[in-house]
């Protein structure tokens, strides 16, 4: 593959009180356990499938994620990640392993996971760092409906409403329905319009409300579906520039992103209600952030007809030793103390 850009790092950054805090998104790619799960889907990947997918290959797959997460939280001298949505997970023994890697384990990260009812058993989760985040509400919801994915199901979208640092936000983790097969974009505008739909009633009770719209979209920044959202999309410069987090035939794709409700360009109010009780929030400035997309070299292919391209667990049923056929993405807040723009 010939002349791929790709931009080093990706999170997303807040930085309160001097602080900088990490909030990234990572499609993780067929994160299985190696047993064989009632009513899933998952039979590619067990010890005596063809892909051999056996405990050593478990075992590097969940050691390659936690690397992930523990480098883009060493990024700005930062303490860990303090958010991180993950697509392709396929339980909570998944997760409970991760999060047990001794690389992380010191964090003492948590996670918010609900199973789907997506055949293939690959769900959304959100990991985050209780130091700075406190969950308050959380819930799946639902693209199935009386007309839509009826014989066949497709994952939630994850939502959580939380203090981030005392300030409140509302997080919707993401993964819509693929483009395998040539599928239309039918499918995705509508999980697009649910999103929405969403959006709308959190605001119709709060109008201030911030909201972190984090996943894997299937569709660049530039299609329908997330223009739906009437979102503030700071990946479009990149894609834009031919930088993406997936590759296909020689071209990249940026279906990986983390939005932004329009009003995060407007500092927070000092003082957050939730059920009738008032909380000080220190005044934060959140204006000025930078996307960008984590690579290193072990994540990037180095040889074969997909040179340059994300470095798969595997290619079919050949064990190439990967991590993921995406790149994992973020944002970078810094707070409004020198006055000197990102670099």
């Amino acid at each position: 593959m010939k002349n791929i850009i790709i931009a080093i790092g990706c999170c997303f950054f807040v930085n309160i009180n001097a602080q900088t805090i990490v909030v990234g998104f990572y499609n993780c790619e067929n994160f299985y356990d190696t047993t064989n799960q009632a009513n899933v889907i998952d039979e590619d990947f067990l010890p005596n499938s063809s892909k051999a997918y056996n405990t050593e290959a478990y075992s590097l797959k969940a050691k390659h994620i936690s690397s992930v997460l523990y480098k883009i939280g060493l990024i700005d001298n930062t303490s860990g990640i303090s958010l991180f949505g993950l697509a392709e997970i396929e339980n909570k023994i998944v997760l409970n392993n991760l999060l047990e890697n001794p690389l992380i384990k010191k964090y003492h990260y948590k996670y918010i996971h609900f199973d789907s009812k997506d055949p293939r058993g690959v769900d959304v989760a959100l990991i985050y760092n209780p130091a700075n985040f406190i969950p308050y509400q959380f819930k799946p919801i639902s693209l199935t409906d009386s007309t839509h994915f009826i014989t066949y199901a497709t994952r939630d979208i994850l939502y959580v409403k939380g203090q981030l640092n005392h300030v409140w936000v509302n997080v919707l983790v993401n993964h819509w329905p693929s483009r395998r097969g040539g599928e239309s974009s039918t499918k995705r505008i509508w999980a697009a319009s649910v999103c929405k739909k969403f959006m709308d009633s959190v605001q119709v009770l709060d109008p201030t409300s911030k909201f972190i719209v984090m996943g894997d979209f299937n569709d660049n920044p530039n299609n329908k579906s997330l223009e739906l959202l009437k979102l503030n999309n700071p990946f479009s410069d990149l894609f834009k520039n031919g930088i993406g987090s997936i590759a296909f035939r020689d071209s990249w794709n940026l279906f990986d992103q983390i939005l932004l409700s329009p009003n995060w360009q407007i500092p927070n109010n000092p003082i957050a209600k939730a059920d009738s009780m008032a909380f000080s929030t220190p005044y934060n400035n959140l204006t000025k952030y930078k996307p960008i997309i984590y690579t290193n070299p072990d994540m990037i292919e180095s040889q074969g007809k997909y040179r340059g391209y994300p470095k798969r667990t595997y290619d079919g049923d050949r064990f190439r030793g990967g991590y993921s056929d995406h790149f994992p993405v973020a944002l970078i807040f810094k707070p409004n103390l020198s006055g000197n723009t990102l670099k």
